[in-house]
């Protein structure tokens, strides 16, 4: 199936994305593993708009093009159907919606594998007071100036990151 743009979403920016590149006439898939408590309007909105929704659908399976952009992309429902498009925004958010994933020593994006900012000591990823600002609220996905996500050190010239997966400032 190909689009002109596909959104992994998972933060509540993903369908008012979708419906940015409806407005300039774009055919947009969003795809969503669940729904976030925000405001689910959005995401019926951009449907009625007529954007594909796959909500309840996750990525499986990336496939890069020699020339390091995203040549096509799999979910779980959809099995072996390849979805392409020219652009993908990744707006998945962070931990609670799976945008970002951790374990005791790293902090990882699981779909594309971007570069990701977080602290190299992970017992400072938290603070002991817990109202205070936590620092691994500043952890997120790496872009460039144009938004591009960074792998490898190297921008994805058809990857955007937008909304609360990307990284906050250095401290």
């Amino acid at each position: 199936m190909k689009f002109d743009v596909i959104i992994i979403g998972g933060d509540r920016c993903d369908a008012a994305e979708g419906l940015r590149y409806i407005k300039e006439c774009k055919s947009v898939c969003l795809i969503a593993e669940g729904g976030h408590l925000d405001s689910p309007e959005d995401r019926l909105k951009f449907a009625h708009k007529g954007g594909t929704l796959l909500l309840g659908d996750s990525v499986a399976r990336v496939e890069w093009a020699e020339d390091g952009k995203v040549a096509r992309l799999f979910t779980v429902n959809l099995g072996g159907t390849p979805l392409e498009a020219p652009l993908y925004i990744l707006a998945s958010g962070r931990f609670f919606t799976k945008g970002l994933c951790s374990d005791m020593d790293k902090v990882w994006e699981p779909v594309f594998g971007v570069d990701v900012r977080f602290g190299e000591d992970p017992s400072k990823w938290c603070s002991e007071d817990f109202f205070a600002p936590q620092p691994f609220e500043s952890f997120g996905v790496i872009a460039d100036s144009e938004g591009h996500a960074l792998k490898d050190g190297r921008p994805v010239s058809n990857l955007i990151a937008c909304g609360s997966i990307l990284a906050g400032p250095e401290k």
